[in-house]
């Protein structure tokens, strides 16, 4: 298998949809290429989501400090565990597979990814804007399930 023989299934932040993750699978297996399973957070969410219960007089501050710290052990483990899922699969399948987790922009990673892996395919859900700005940012086919 050579680096250009690659395919990617990119999920942001938890949404990774049971659909998105077959249909990579599927292609993999057809194709007999790697599967790159990349999962892209936006940047500080967890910081987000805690200012706004704070800001809008929910919880007091240390409240929304021990709720930042459990918010981010449980995206992490719940991520960590749905791509294991995913490997899991590929392992029964005989598919080699690589495993990401990444923090920022999606498009930026996502194309990074793709371009340092040699994918020829990328597979993602269709999250508007961001979808067509990968679509214009990326120099290989863009699968929207």
């Amino acid at each position: 298998m050579n680096r250009s023989n690659s395919i990617m299934v990119a999920f942001s932040a938890t949404s990774i949809h049971k659909e998105l993750a077959k249909r990579a699978l599927d292609m993999a297996k057809d194709k007999n290429a790697k599967l790159i399973v990349l999962s892209v957070r936006d940047r500080n969410i967890t910081e987000k989501v805690a200012k706004v219960t704070q800001n809008h007089g929910f919880l007091g501050k240390d409240i929304v400090k021990d709720l930042m710290k459990d918010i981010k052990k449980d995206r992490d483990d719940l991520i960590s565990e749905r791509l294991g899922r995913i490997g899991e699969e590929a392992e029964k399948r005989g598919i080699e597979y690589e495993t990401l987790q990444l923090k920022g922009d999606f498009v930026e990673n996502v194309a990074d990814i793709a371009g340092k892996y040699g994918v020829y395919t990328v597979l993602v859900e269709d999250m508007g804007r961001k979808t067509d700005r990968l679509k214009t940012k990326l120099n290989c086919e863009v699968v929207v399930v």
